[in-house]
């Protein structure tokens, strides 16, 4: 659980884990250098129940946060919870009962619901018995796993090296590493139980997703960088190449297009692309976008 400034509401978050049916866990809670009264919140559970633990760390962020904790985890599986959300009582006896029987599925998540002060609604996931490495396309268009509703096996963090603490990707680092996942052939499965509540408040870091988009941006970018093979290439970049008409992301993305079409062999485009379309100007952009569609 990553924790910075979250006084308001962390309090009900711990108790969600403790109340839980399932007894066998350890909550690990990072204090991501809160100047509240955070860590005197943490510490007052931790003094009662000795499953919870204090970590402290200077302010680096959700992906350094949950690093740490999984680094620091002694269990073979790993489950998520913000300092503002909430579990059911029954969330983690239902999903380690279905992790016992289905030894293939390397990360569960399931359905939920929202918390908007005290309105509740139910929040939907897609449910399916499985989803892998051909289901790439899908999570590329949206994010299709809420982090809370996950129990996911911690060999598999551990082979695509945990959370990016990229600090360009935060507020998507959950999301990069789904995707990194997928690129790995692990298996998911969602299940139609509600097992969370999640938070909606105008103090939380993706409030009404401001701010969203160029996380995402960068999440996508980093994985055309540095980890996906060719079949995800094609998919990556038939997302990143819609970039080309936004002016925040216009040279960015004409970079990793130029990337893209040189790592591809198509000499000729990129050549063209910076001779003659470089500008962010309508004419140059759909240039650009049609020369990707057809080389890339």
């Amino acid at each position: 659980m990553p924790a910075y400034n979250a006084a308001n509401y962390i309090a009900e978050s711990i108790e969600s884990v403790i109340n839980q049916s399932y007894p066998h866990w350890e909550l690990l809670v990072v204090d991501d250098g809160s100047t509240d009264d955070t860590a005197t919140i943490i510490k007052r559970f931790e003094t009662t129940d000795q499953r919870v633990k204090y970590l402290y760390q200077q302010n680096g962020r959700q992906g350094k946060a949950r690093n740490l904790a999984i680094q620091n985890s002694k269990g073979k599986y790993i489950a998520f919870l913000d300092a503002d959300d909430k579990w059911t009582s029954d969330k983690l006896t239902i999903q380690t009962k279905l992790t016992s029987e289905d030894k293939n599925t390397d990360l569960l998540f399931s359905q939920g619901y929202s918390l908007t002060n005290s309105q509740v609604e139910d929040y939907n996931v897609e449910v399916k018995t499985a989803w892998n490495s051909d289901n790439f396309a899908d999570f590329v268009q949206q994010n299709r796993i809420p982090i809370l509703a996950v129990l996911v096996k911690k060999e598999a963090l551990l082979q695509v090296g945990g959370f990016t603490e990229d600090a360009d990707i935060q507020n998507a680092e959950d999301y990069h590493l789904w995707l990194k996942l997928l690129i790995a052939d692990k298996v998911f499965k969602s299940i139609p139980d509600r097992l969370f509540y999640y938070r909606v408040h105008s103090n939380q870091s993706t409030f009404q997703n401001t701010g969203i988009a160029a996380p995402i941006f960068h999440a996508y970018s980093n994985l055309l960088k540095e980890h996906a093979p060719d079949k995800f290439r094609q998919v990556l970049i038939d997302k990143v190449k819609w970039y080309i008409f936004n002016q925040d992301f216009h040279s960015q993305c004409l970079n990793l297009i130029i990337s893209h079409l040189n790592y591809k062999g198509k000499k000729v485009a990129p050549f063209i692309i910076k001779k003659l379309f470089a500008k962010p100007e309508p004419i140059s952009q759909r240039a650009v976008f049609k020369l990707v569609s057809v080389f890339g």
